[in-house]
């Protein structure tokens, strides 16, 4: 259960709403949400969800807050292992108190680095009505994509030894469901950020994708829980990202060093604080974050917003 500490309607109605789970690490959260402040003109609602962080992170966000901003907490820590939890609170939060049709779900280590992101992805929706969920799917920016490890546990879950020791997993009937309508197990977007449609979460919602117990009897990543739980609502997956799309991702690390991603027609990487090409040697010294912050500095004309300055700008595309 989270509690909410809301902000102000938009005089224009958004379209989009950005979903961002936190833990712990302030200046990480808050340099994530400048780059949504600085590269997404669009009018658009924040949904952050604080995992009942106790390093002052909570307490930088709602003494950051602006009037878009709703921040969620969690009565307890979720964790990784529980963050399906944790975003099926911000997903009944849209779907309840916002008329937005369009979700970015974001991860605090990626950035947005680049305008248009949300300008790109509505476009995408409207053009594809059958695609529910959409970002890394296909393909990753240099490689194909291996769904086995995820394939393995979710038929190890399904075990019939679970079955019978009363383990079987929460989602059982949701991975039916998925199947009979063309699901493969484990197939999955990636969830470093990607999109989901209005029209897909209300359809989830239906079939009681977002009630899920504490004690859900699995391990299965947030991103292929959601991916199976598309499927199920009737939508299919769709790919909006390297190499054509504006995503570029990568699981732990990002796919080239800051500098070449700075220059690329990319708009959003992930990951960015740990991992291949995030070191200093990567990156002429410096860390990805900071190489971000200095392009935003250039786009604002100096001012930064919320980790660094504290002063409340916007940015100009």
């Amino acid at each position: 259960m989270a509690a909410e500490l809301g902000g102000s309607d938009n005089p224009v109605a958004p379209l989009a709403a950005v979903v961002v789970p936190v833990g712990p690490d302030k200046e990480a959260a808050l340099d994530t949400l400048e780059s949504v402040v600085c590269y997404c003109p669009e009018p658009h609602r924040v949904i952050i969800i604080d995992d009942c962080t106790q390093d002052g992170t909570y307490e930088a966000l709602v003494s950051r807050r602006r009037s878009n901003w709703h921040i969620l907490r969690n009565s307890r820590p979720m964790g990784v292992g529980r963050l399906v939890h944790s975003l099926c609170s911000a997903y009944r939060f849209v779907l309840s108190q916002t008329h937005c049709r369009l979700v970015l779900r974001l991860d605090q280590d990626a950035l947005i680095i680049k305008v248009g992101v949300i300008s790109d992805a509505l476009a995408f929706m409207l053009e594809h009505t059958d695609v529910g969920l959409f970002g890394v799917y296909s393909c990753d920016h240099n490689r194909a994509r291996s769904f086995s490890f995820h394939t393995k546990l979710i038929t190890t879950e399904m075990s019939w030894r679970n079955w019978f020791t009363g383990s079987r997993p929460s989602w059982a009937r949701l991975l039916k469901l998925a199947e009979r309508k063309g699901y493969r197990r484990g197939d999955n977007v990636f969830g470093g950020a990607y999109f989901v449609t209005r029209a897909c979460l209300a359809a989830m919602e239906q079939h009681g994708t977002f009630e899920i117990p504490y004690t859900w009897h699995s391990q299965l990543t947030e991103d292929v829980y959601f991916s199976m739980a598309t499927v199920a609502a009737g939508y299919k997956m769709g790919h909006f990202a390297a190499p054509d799309g504006p995503l570029c991702l990568d699981w732990q690390g990002l796919p080239y060093p800051a500098i070449r991603l700075a220059e690329s027609k990319y708009k959003l990487i992930h990951s960015v604080d740990k991992g291949t090409n995030t070191d200093r040697e990567a990156n002429g010294g410096r860390k990805p974050r900071e190489i971000f912050g200095e392009m935003r500095d250039l786009a604002v004309g100096g001012t930064r917003l919320l980790s660094r300055s504290g002063k409340d700008g916007s940015c100009v595309g």
